[in-house]
């Protein structure tokens, strides 16, 4: 196999100096040795295999102990990236004039992983609510983590970050670590809340903030607590949600002699899909304030429609679905986490080497947006993170090339360039 990565990526370093990490200068090399051989490396993102992309790099042991005993923590770059995105992103916006208004979308995600894996902390049996359809089985094993990601304008990060773990999977870790290094059990609600706490403690004033998610985190305690913020949500409900003391259901069948609004959305492929819409308005249950709710079909004889809540009144509901397809681009990133970036092949053991991990690929996802955001400014034509990981890729291919050829010229041998440049082969 060639070897892929002569020296870390120009535009990779310079971001991960502008993040001001307090890693010391050997944890600083692995950081950058990690982040651009997860871009570069096309198949698993093992370790030892994304070391072997390197011409010249220590055994895949030492950058196992970077993840495992190394004396440093996951909340060292996730303290960092948050604030670095908001900043990054307010600024690109205001010089492009764009309206005050943000998008924050929360979701959960599930990084599957074999049935029969134990020996790893973060994983247990899940529920992931996104298989149905799919050819898998709902249950699984695997790992959770809780995301929000912001957007305003054309410019968005994904801004923090939670892995989650049930109840009974704390309670079943703790009996075998310490006292001192015991985990706590956060539901996804306070998770959220923690990742929405973080985010209005760095925003200024002057910016409309709508939360936007699906119908899994539609409770009152959380729609109330994001308008305590001033905040307002848009997000999805279950039909079993009542409306002055009506099932949503039922609504649909109270208002079937009202006439459809005609609604047309823009879709993430770049056509317009027509949608039928009917709203109403009153009190959700256990949220005391007037809501409206969006009922919403793909044609007259849809028998399953969606059904949608906002929470500000002066919203039309062509605007409120619109704003709900905001979410999607999250979705997006989750697919580059767990496809071109690797984010399931972790095999560290311990909870906190896993939550490194995680800490890493975040890392290199925000990286990715950021170069994204860079080339947009100036003009290149990169137009997606699929543009930039291949443009990546193709500077690292120049350098190794360009190396390779001065290096056999200096020498007057091809033999040692090629031991220098391919790696053994692996087997087994």
């Amino acid at each position: 196999m060639l070897k892929r990565i002569v020296h870390p990526s120009a535009f990779l370093v310079t971001f991960v100096t502008l993040l001001h990490l307090n890693l010391s200068k050997p944890q600083r090399r692995h950081l950058l040795r990690t982040a651009d051989a997860i871009i570069v490396c096309e198949g698993r993102k093992t370790l030892a295999n994304l070391y072997r992309q390197w011409v010249e790099a220590p055994d895949a042991s030492a950058v196992a102990d970077f993840f495992r005993v190394s004396p440093w923590e996951a909340e060292d770059i996730y303290q960092a990236l948050g604030p670095f995105a908001i900043a990054d992103m307010l600024r690109r916006a205001e010089e492009e004039g764009a309206e005050p208004i943000i998008w924050a979308s929360i979701d959960d995600s599930a990084t599957r992983k074999d049935k029969d894996t134990h020996a790893l902390e973060a994983v247990d049996w899940i529920f992931d609510h996104s298989a149905s359809g799919k050819g898998q089985t709902a249950y699984c094993k695997g790992a959770v983590h809780v995301t929000l990601r912001i957007q305003i304008g054309a410019y968005s990060y994904t801004f923090a970050w939670r892995l989650y773990l049930r109840e009974k999977t704390v309670r079943r870790l703790n009996r075998r670590r310490p006292k001192g290094k015991r985990l706590r059990f956060k539901s996804k609600y306070h998770l959220a809340r923690e990742m929405l706490e973080e985010l209005y403690a760095l925003l200024p004033e002057g910016y409309t903030v709508y939360v936007l998610f699906d119908r899994w985190y539609g409770s009152g305690k959380l729609i109330k607590f994001i308008r305590r913020q001033g905040w307002h949500v848009i997000c999805a409900l279950k039909r079993n949600r009542t409306l002055n003391d009506i099932r949503v259901a039922q609504w649909d069948q109270r208002l079937r002699h009202k006439r459809y609004t005609r609604i047309r959305v823009p879709a993430a492929d770049g056509a317009t899909r027509t949608y039928l819409v009917r709203s109403v308005q009153g009190h959700l249950s256990g949220v005391p304030f007037d809501v409206c709710v969006l009922i919403s079909r793909r044609h007259n004889r849809d028998k399953h429609p969606k059904y949608f809540l906002c929470t500000d009144l002066t919203l039309t509901a062509q605007t409120v679905l619109i704003w709900y397809g905001n979410r999607w681009p999250l979705e997006v990133d989750y697919w580059y986490l767990k496809q071109p970036l690797g984010l399931g092949d972790f095999r560290v053991q311990a909870y906190e080497a896993i939550e490194k991990w995680y800490a890493v690929l975040h890392l290199v996802l925000t990286f990715l947006q950021w170069r994204l955001h860079e080339a947009r400014e100036r003009g290149q034509p990169l137009r997606s993170l699929a543009d930039v990981i291949h443009q990546q890729r193709a500077e690292h291919a120049q350098e190794v090339l360009t190396s390779a050829c001065q290096e056999a010229i200096r020498m007057g041998s091809i033999e040692p360039v090629l031991q220098r440049f391919i790696a053994a082969p692996v087997f087994g």
